[in-house]
């Protein structure tokens, strides 16, 4: 692997850790809603996510077609199911923000949370599944290079995260709390149209 091939992955990985989805989502609603600690105890489930996601991937990628496919499958309506519940529930929320903004600490809800919200995105397996392989030299060692362009990518994925989390908690001081809780349920209805998206993408 070449250092241009590196840098080029790096970018993509940036701008696919950057882009909007189900986990930037999940980040940016707890941090306004709740204040950035709370969304930086989200991350240590985020980050196990990822590399669940990841050694999937490298699973996938060496296994037969069809065994990828039903495992795809699978992935797909499980993530599916757990985007839609999870939006439902952000959205049908009634609590006051402010009152919570600094209150809980690190406990296996946000774990949780934070896990299934990435390691059942079925676009990120996707992505580990048809990029990684593409920056790969077939001259060198595949399980080395998938492992190494696997922990550059876990290292950019923390930098935006942490990005995202501080740049929504300073923006929601400008937020009054029916606006944060406003903004909460726009993020669980969100959730929703992509956990249906997901489901019934095959349809289409």
């Amino acid at each position: 692997m070449t250092l241009s091939v590196w840098l080029s992955f790096l970018l993509v990985a940036g701008i696919q850790t950057a882009s909007p989805g189900p986990t930037v989502s999940l980040l940016v609603t707890t941090s306004i809603a709740y204040g950035p600690r709370r969304a930086i105890y989200l991350m240590p489930g985020i980050f196990i996510g990822d590399t669940t996601l990841i050694i999937a991937a490298f699973a996938i990628a060496t296994a037969a077609l069809s065994t990828s496919a039903l495992m795809l499958d699978i992935i797909r309506i499980g993530g599916g199911m757990y985007l839609v519940l999870l939006g439902v529930t952000m959205f049908v929320s009634n609590r006051e923000i402010n009152s919570v903004a600094m209150s809980g600490g690190w406990g296996w809800q946000q774990f949780v949370t934070g896990f299934l919200t990435t390691a059942l995105n079925p676009k990120g397996i996707l992505f580990f599944i048809t990029l990684l392989p593409q920056f790969i030299s077939s001259e060198k060692s595949f399980e080395v290079q998938f492992a190494v362009l696997g922990v550059c990518f876990l290292v950019v994925g923390l930098l935006t995260d942490f990005a995202y989390i501080f740049a929504a908690a300073y923006g929601s001081k400008f937020l009054t709390s029916r606006v944060r809780l406003g903004l909460v349920r726009a993020a669980g209805f969100s959730l929703v149209v992509i956990g249906l998206f997901v489901l019934f993408q095959q349809a289409f």
